[in-house]
């Protein structure tokens, strides 16, 4: 049973110190901001945010996400610092928001989903990547 730190020992880091520690002085400004997010709330409350699991908000502050980091930095842009974006369909949007509606499958049920689905096939804020 692991019962924590070992008296003595530093302890865990802080999100701040672990992000300043992975990426050095060359900080980007949205690991900065998710590292300050995870400090004033859990990193799970944040993940959820961002619609990660708590595992990949640690890999990222740690600079070891083998993943899409650009679309993590847009989810970061969009949940934590407030970029929108203009959609077509949903008029202004955040952009993490953006980014999780382009992953979303057809639904021929929900007339805005649906909508949606063929906007988004050509919006100039498209990032999503085809998997057809």
């Amino acid at each position: 049973m692991n019962a924590g730190p070992l008296p003595g020992s530093p302890g865990k880091l802080d999100a701040i110190a672990k992000a300043r520690a992975a990426w050095g002085e060359a900080i980007p400004v949205e690991i900065r901001v998710l590292a300050e997010a995870c400090k004033a709330e859990t990193s799970r409350a944040v993940a959820k945010r961002l619609g990660y699991s708590d595992a990949v908000v640690s890999h990222v502050l740690a600079a070891k996400y083998p993943g899409d980091m650009a679309k993590v930095f847009t989810k970061i842009r969009g949940a934590l610092m407030g970029e929108t974006v203009m959609c077509p369909i949903l008029d202004e949007i955040g952009r993490d928001r953006c980014l999780s509606e382009q992953a979303k499958p057809f639904a021929a049920t929900n007339s805005t989903r649906a909508r949606l689905f063929h906007a988004c096939k050509s919006c100039p804020n498209r990032q999503q990547k085809d998997v057809a």
